[in-house]
């Protein structure tokens, strides 16, 4: 499902998270296919959840789990959770158990009823590959358990995920039939199944009417086996006769005819609550040819019934009726069913049809006229199939607003799905309002069981390839127009799909894009292109590749490659000869940038597309023991609510541990600007960036020095202000834990701001977020958060500017607050400015090993005059344990003071008063700078490390004249850049100083 950029092996690199990808490929003439790599990146619709921002193992062990926005709580069951064991813990797993003490303590601590695992009889792959290259997918160590406590679904996989036991961990989704006939009674209306004629069926079973050897799982929500037309096509699994004993030792007793997983029984017999299935296997393998009802699209081709759905109709057993259709012969499997919850669990079972077992998996497109993207169907390696009605038009019902076919570029091809006449419950037939791809996908598994049946040696990769590079363009008709591009490759062609064995079919797999820098890219970057090329079908003999675009913010720079000749399943690159593009100067942030492939050889033309997001609105730090986004937006972690948008806030091997963390003003009890959660159901976004936060090359201050400016135009009140603001990260001994931001903050209202605070409010969830306690330290002048567990982690805001006073509120995360703030009704504006002016330095006394606790620190009050200034710097830390952490923020503190406090902040404001000239400068230096009072200053010089390395005599300075100047001799230092520092009792400012030669 997702699809990860590589990565620079540099070790100090800023990562800015720049771009997702979806890729798709377009092919059979002037039509194209998907190749569903989509990640759900950031809100914006992106589905993402992803691991980025790191460059080495100890950043990228352990993912962060974030619900997609499109998911609603009836998508998912309640409080169960599916996940992966990783493999090197196999030897303490076991089908009911894992031993691992701190994985049981917080199971028991949720009130978790035990594990079990999924499939109980997997084995471990033997080989890690199969023939093809393919990677086999592992379900042995997947599990699934419930839990009783009323802790959000999140907070319950991210701890999981903390442990770095999983590979993944996530809901276990619920999706749904993807249409339900309204009117049952409609049986008595007659009909004819205009859709084989489309499909060009008749002239296909003339060449091949299929084998019974091939089968068909329908994954549904039951069968009709008292149905004439379907009864005599079923699959029978004669090792296992009904006689009570499980013959064929498959963990499954006379499962004969099917099995019902919903229920888990050997009757996958229908229930009168949803009779959809009963329709579906009638569209795919109605049986043909027997002078009564119906005729399937997959004639010889069997079924095999696989409920999936309990007694209520829901389907409970969705993805694991794959894994049934799999283990029990299915070549094909249909799924008529979806949803938009999709992870990595929906993933792993559709990879291991395809490479395990050589199946087909196709999956309806959902029916909500619009570019929705549904599950299994977006999976990679799923056939997505769209609905097209009788004249090959898109389908769409004419009577009901948000009803019919859903398209895009993820779809891969189209079916009949309109007014279709199928098989229907009781033993009856059913025409006129049954229309749906939930009804469209089972005709085009009848006809990919045709191509299995055909082609037996094909892959499934290349039954799928096959089914799509044959279909009949439905661009070109009048009454598309609004789909052009958007309905995959066009309509399904039976016949052509079995005589049309010369095009080839050739996709982009594997792809780098890189602009030969910091990765991060953004405008005005030359970005080049590499990609691998397999091709799946009949060999190409002079192929040419040409990249396009009609997006007007790049530019292509070189846009061909000739890849000539690629036999079937073989491979090439173009790293000799890379597609490149530039990025203009005025691409927006978060812009989408398609990049569109053509392929082209002889009668053969081919498209596929790679959707990148360019100039994301936050950068992530990681060239130290921290991972962190910050955001143009004030947000600290990442750039939008509910997770999205950055890497979090991540600590030597850990997922993230920050839930939600901004930067936060309040003037008064009535007026506080912030991007955190506000009144529920509303989050505040009061900042609008004017700067798009980025890094400064070269860095100045630190390693990594990152700038950006906000003003606070968004708030319902706004305080009036702009704030700068900065990051420093350094990787050396010492300080490798933290990060510093700091903040100047410029009034430009048109009063005086008199009670200005300005701090950070962070809601940490630390491994078990239930479990972690607040506190403070008042040497340290820090409020930190940390977890009561075994190994627990600390996290910590420092204050280090010293020019006002501090606050530290710690919040209890429950209801009442436990005498503090309660926030979870939602946190009003009085109570952020609360949290920003008094104290409460404690939070999650309330039990033993603590509860969810969050924290606001904060400086002030700032007195304000109009266009003055003040500045704000805190510093960001984690460690292993709380003396970890106050060395940390001693050492903070200490390159604050000794070198970055001049940099960062003047203690009067007056570093506007020193001029060098020149800068940069030679052999020598004149420096100019405005009088203080009569007093004994000292100039210095410094690396950017800190180093002292000239100190010039101390001289008196005099308010004799507007200004002093001294004339330095710099032949004694090396090119570089450096530091100028005047300091005297009253009087401090700096300059950055370069040295050309």
């Amino acid at each position: 499902m997702f699809m990860n950029l590589p990565i620079s092996n540099k070790v100090f690199i800023l990562k800015r998270l720049y771009c997702t990808f979806k890729v798709f490929n377009f092919a059979s003439i002037q039509s194209y296919k998907m190749k569903k790599n989509i990640l759900v990146i950031f809100c914006i619709t992106f589905l993402l959840n992803t691991n980025f921002g790191a460059n080495n193992n100890a950043h990228t062990s352990i993912k962060q789990f974030h619900l997609s926005p499109n998911v609603k709580p009836d998508d998912y069951i309640k409080n169960a959770i599916i996940f992966r064991l990783k493999s090197d813990y196999r030897n303490i797993a076991s089908n009911a158990s894992i031993n691992h003490s701190a994985l049981n303590q917080y199971l028991n601590s949720i009130g978790s009823n035990g594990l079990q695992k999924k499939f109980p009889l997997k084995q471990a792959p033997a080989q890690e590959r199969n023939k093809r290259g393919d990677k086999l997918i592992d379900l042995s160590l997947i599990y699934e358990f419930n839990y009783t406590q009323n802790i959000d679904i999140e907070k319950v996989i991210n701890a999981l995920l903390s442990l770095n036991l999983f590979e993944y961990a996530e809901p276990h989704y619920l999706p749904k039939t993807l249409y339900i006939p309204s009117d049952p009674e409609a049986d008595t209306v007659t009909g004819h199944q205009y859709h084989l004629k489309n499909i060009h069926a008749y002239e296909g079973w003339d060449i091949d009417k299929g084998d019974t050897n091939v089968v068909i799982g329908i994954t549904d929500t039951g069968f009709d086996f008292t149905h004439d037309d379907l009864k005599g096509n079923v699959k029978i699994n004669s090792l296992d006769p009904p006689d009570g004993v499980d013959n064929d030792h498959d963990g499954y007793i006379d499962n004969y005819k099917g099995w019902d997983l919903g229920e888990f029984d050997n009757n996958p017999q229908y229930v009168i609550a949803s009779p959809h299935g009963v329709f579906v296997s009638g569209c795919a393998g109605g049986t043909t040819d027997n002078a009564i009802g119906i005729a399937g699209s997959g004639f010889k081709c069997k079924l095999l019934p696989i409920k999936i759905s309990d007694a209520n109709g829901n389907l409970t057993a969705s993805y694991e009726g794959i894994v049934y259709a799999v283990d029990h012969g299915c070549q094909i499997i249909n799924c008529s069913w979806g949803g938009t919850g999709g992870n990595e669990f929906g993933q792993n079972i559709v990879d291991y049809a395809t490479f395990n077992a050589n199946a087909v998996v196709l999956a309806a497109a959902g029916n909500n006229d619009n570019e929705t993207v549904f599950y299994p169907a977006a999976f990679n390696n799923v056939i997505n199939v769209g609905g097209s009605d009788a004249t090959d038009k898109k389908w769409k019902d004419p009577n009901t607003a948000g009803h019919g076919s859903n398209y895009g570029i993820h779809i891969d091809v189209c079916a009949p799905g309109d007014e279709l006449y199928s098989t229907w419950a009781p033993n009856t037939y059913l025409q006129g309002a049954t229309s749906g791809t939930s009804f469209a996908c089972p005709i085009a598994a009848g006809v990919a069981g045709i191509i299995k049946s055909h082609f037996p040696n094909y892959t499934a990769k290349q039954i799928g390839e096959q089914l799509k590079v044959s279909c009949d363009n439905m661009d070109v008709l009048p009454q598309n127009a609004l789909y052009v591009g958007k309905l995959g490759h066009g309509r399904i062609n039976l016949y052509r799909a079995l005589t049309d064995t010369t095009s080839p079919s050739v996709e982009i797999n594997n792809y780098t894009i890189d602009d030969h820098n910091d990765n991060a890219i953004a405008a005005n970057d030359t970005v080049r292109f590499t990609g691998e090329f397999k091709n799946y079908l009949a060999p190409t003999s002079n192929l040419t590749i040409t990249l396009g675009s009609t997006s007007p913010y790049i530019s292509i720079l070189n846009n061909s490659y000739t890849l000539g000749t690629l036999g079937t399943l073989a491979t090439t690159s173009n790293s000799m000869n890379p597609f490149t593009f530039r990025i203009h100067s005025n691409t927006p942030t978060n812009q989408s940038i398609v990049l569109k492939f053509t392929f082209h050889d002889g009668n053969y033309n081919a498209f596929q597309y790679i959707e990148m997001i360019v100039n994301v609105d936050y950068i992530n730090i990681d060239i130290n023991d921290i991972v962190a986004s910050f955001a143009s937006n004030g947000r600290i972690g990442y750039s939008l609510e509910n997770q999205v948008g950055g890497a979090g806030f991540k600590y030597i091997g850990n997922s993230s541990i920050l839930y939600e963390a901004s930067f936060m003003l309040g003037n008064s009890s009535t007026q506080v600007s912030d991007a955190v959660r506000g009144d529920i159901p509303f989050t505040d976004n009061d900042f609008a960036a004017t700067t798009i936060i980025h890094r400064v090359i070269p860095s100045v201050v630190s390693e990594l020095d990152l700038e950006g400016i906000f003003n606070d135009i968004n708030a319902g009140s706004p305080i009036g202000v702009v704030v700068k603001h900065n990051n420093y990260a350094w990787s050396t001994p010492g300080n490798a834990k933290y990060i510093i931001q700091k903040y100047t903050i410029y009034n430009k209202s048109t009063v005086a701001l008199s009670s200005l605070y300005a701090g950070i409010f962070a809601d940490w969830d630390i491994q078990n977020s239930s479990l972690n306690k607040a506190d403070f330290d008042s040497i340290n002048s820090m409020g930190y958060i940390y977890s009561t567990q075994a190994n627990g982690v600390y996290a910590g805001i420092k204050l280090l500017t010293r020019d006002s006073g501090l606050f530290v509120n710690s919040i209890d995360n429950v209801a009442g607050g436990a005498g503090g703030i309660d926030f979870t009704g939602g946190f009003s504006t009085a109570e952020k400015y609360q949290s920003l002016s008094t104290n409460r330095y404690q939070a999650g006394n309330t039990t033993t090993n603590g509860n969810d606790v969050a924290h606001t620190v904060s400086a002030g009050p700032f007195h304000l005059a109009v266009n003055d200034s003040a500045i704000v710097a805190f510093a960001l830390i984690a460690g292993d344990d709380l003396i970890d952490l106050q060395n940390s923020a001693i050492a903070s503190q200490h390159i604050y003071d000794s070198l970055y406090a001049v940099g960062i902040s003047s203690v009067n404001k007056n570093e506007g008063n020193i001029l060098l000239f020149p800068n940069p400068a030679s052999n020598n230096i004149l420096v100019q700078f405005g009088a203080s009072i009569n007093e004994t200053a000292t100039i210095s010089i410094y690396t950017i490390s800190g180093q002292e390395v000239k100190k010039i005599k101390p001289l008196v300075t005099s308010r004799s004249s507007n200004f002093q100047q001294l004339k330095i001799d710099l032949s004694d230092l090396d090119k570089g850049v450096y530091f100028l520092r005047i300091q005297s009792e009253h009087y401090s400012a700096t300059k950055k100083l370069v040295i050309a030669n």
